[in-house]
């Protein structure tokens, strides 16, 4: 299913994505079945928590969001 302004890079990752401890807002999304959107609107609005870890150049990399993260975040939202 496409989502419209969602761009998709291919992933060269050997470990699946159910074992990572941090994803890309889409990954997260999809390990987590929720809509990207969603995801994207809780990391703008500050009840999602992000980083972006620094590339080797020393500048912010990619936005990730962690495993524990997203447990805090669907824990908050079932209370």
């Amino acid at each position: 299913m496409a989502v419209p302004g969602v761009a998709h890079a291919t992933d060269t990752s050997r470990v699946p994505l159910g074992e990572r401890l941090a994803w890309s807002p889409e990954q997260a999304a999809q390990v987590y079945s929720l809509d990207v959107r969603g995801v994207r609107h809780a990391i703008s609005t500050g009840d999602l928590d992000s980083f972006r870890a620094p590339t080797r150049d020393g500048k912010p990399g990619r936005r990730r969001v962690s495993r524990e993260a997203m447990d805090r975040w669907i824990r908050s939202m079932e209370e």
